[in-house]
């Protein structure tokens, strides 16, 4: 009796341990992955997104999707001019900053004013929630 209940017991931590290994792979294959994702990827990826949120006519998505990929390709230079460079830091946020804005900018521009309120509607709605919007991603 006393051998069932230890080995009951012994498979019991077993199985945990290995679900805990199973958990932390998964959670690393999807950090890799993403960041797998080519520029194109992650510029039809917003697109997608805020066609979601606000319904975009196909001129809309193509136009968006080109200053997407404009915007993702900028921020990557950004980040591999600034890489190892943990002092400069903050210039390189500024920068990625800037060029965030200046797609947001241009994007509203493209938005009818339902659309344009949806979206800043879903902005502030994320920002609440501590997330950025479509609008953010790079």
């Amino acid at each position: 009796m006393k051998n069932a209940i230890l080995l009951a017991v012994c498979l019991l931590s077993m199985t945990t341990v290995i679900n805990a290994q199973e958990g932390q792979k998964h959670k690393s294959t999807e950090k890799t992955s993403k960041e797998k994702l080519t520029a194109e990827q992650r510029a039809k990826k917003q697109v997608e997104t805020l066609n979601t949120e606000v319904a975009l006519t196909d001129d809309q998505k193509t136009k968006i999707y080109n200053l997407a990929l404009t915007k993702v390709k900028k921020v990557d230079e950004i980040r591999a001019k600034y890489k190892g460079q943990p002092e400069n830091k903050d210039a390189s946020e500024r920068e990625i900053l800037t060029v965030k804005q200046e797609f947001r900018k241009n994007v509203n521009a493209l938005l009818t004013p339902e659309q344009a309120e949806k979206a800043k509607a879903k902005h502030k709605e994320m920002k609440a929630a501590g997330k950025a919007s479509s609008l953010d991603h790079d």
